[in-house]
């Protein structure tokens, strides 16, 4: 038996549209065995997952089977997640980098973590969520070809995140339909700079602006327009001492940086929420700068 545990993680970050991303402490701890045949999912999650051959875990593990040529049987999987699913905060790529490190080990280590990255991001479609998943941290990447460049940066200087998701979900494929196909060369400059910003402030501790720099003009006004209150609430977390909030990766979750006060930041939040007509909850977690890791048994 091979357990994985693999960290949630909020993607793109205001301006970092599919390039920036951070793991975060919520996680998806998942145990993976060969049987003798057939697929043998079980689950805890009160989402609809799929338990036959369209599981993503499953899915996953094939597709490093077939990169390396496994003959493979039967496969258990156990799943046990604390990541919303369908929320913006990478239930997907944790069950993916679960299966694919799983897999990896099960047919011989034949693959390097950087190739994984690879596979996971073919499966995924962009990095920005798959790396910081698979090696924890900040992480800024960018694909280059059939190549994945990145960078991971373990951030120690006590920054957390506070993780507001409803009780509805947002498809990511359904999330992009709404996006435009062009952008002018202003809206894109001004995303360059602010996503540079981030970075930068992020990496030296200097979060001065950080709301500045988690402003974005190319997805999130977009997607904002499925979630309602999105304005309220990012205004009621600035209210409450927020040094950033934006959407999570296509959503429909909210994540807010902060640096003080998360106990009365979540209070106050999860208080103003209640009068919310959707059921919204507001949960604070710190950043998880290890990535995936691995038991065998």
């Amino acid at each position: 038996m091979i357990q994985v545990r693999v960290p949630a993680t909020s993607a793109n970050m205001g301006a970092g549209f599919d390039s920036l991303g951070v793991a975060i402490g919520l996680y998806n701890s998942i145990k993976i065995c060969e049987i003798e045949k057939g697929i043998s999912v079980y689950n805890n999650s009160k989402e609809h997952i799929p338990i036959g051959e369209r599981n993503l875990i499953y899915r996953a593990i094939c597709r490093v089977f077939d990169e390396v040529g496994y003959q493979k049987k039967g496969i258990k999987i156990i799943q046990n997640s604390e990541i919303p699913v369908t929320r913006g905060l990478g239930s997907s790529s944790a069950c993916i980098v679960g299966g694919m490190i799983a897999a990896n080990i099960i047919s011989g280590r034949n693959l390097s973590y950087h190739d994984i990255l690879r596979l996971a991001t073919e499966m995924e479609g962009h990095p920005d969520n798959v790396t910081p998943a698979l090696f924890g941290g900040f992480c800024v990447s960018a694909k280059e070809g059939n190549d994945i460049i990145y960078r991971s940066h373990k951030l120690t200087y006590g920054i957390k995140f506070a993780v507001m998701h409803p009780d509805f979900f947002l498809s990511t494929q359904a999330s992009r339909v709404s996006l435009p196909n062009e952008v002018t060369l202003k809206d894109a400059s001004y995303n360059i700079s602010r996503a540079a910003l981030m970075t930068s402030m992020l990496i030296t501790g200097d979060l001065d602006g950080l709301n500045v720099a988690a402003m974005d003009r190319l997805h999130q006004d977009y997607r904002k327009a499925n979630i309602a209150k999105f304005d309220d609430i990012v205004e009621k977390s600035y209210e409450f001492g927020a040094r950033a909030t934006f959407l999570s990766g296509s959503g429909s979750a909210i994540v807010s940086v902060l640096t003080q006060d998360e106990a009365e930041f979540e209070e106050k939040m999860n208080s103003y929420m209640k009068n919310i007509e959707q059921k919204w909850n507001c949960r604070v977690v710190t950043i998880d700068n290890v990535g995936a890791i691995v038991k065998e048994y």
